[in-house]
């Protein structure tokens, strides 16, 4: 089993490079959220949602 220091280690080796690559996905994924969201028409209606999942009442 590896240890957080190995794990630690290998993070170090990229220079932070996964972490930099992360940050800016997750930055992408909001701004593509926020942008949904100013278009409601581009979601799926709530009803279809609970429809699929078995939710409805």
């Amino acid at each position: 089993m590896k240890t957080r220091n190995d794990l630690r280690d290998k993070l170090a080796e990229h220079g932070g490079a996964i972490e930099c690559g992360h940050e800016a996905w997750k930055r992408a994924k909001v701004e593509r959220g926020l942008a949904q969201a100013q278009d409601r028409s581009s979601l799926i209606p709530m009803d279809k949602i609970l429809r699929d999942f078995g939710l409805e009442r």
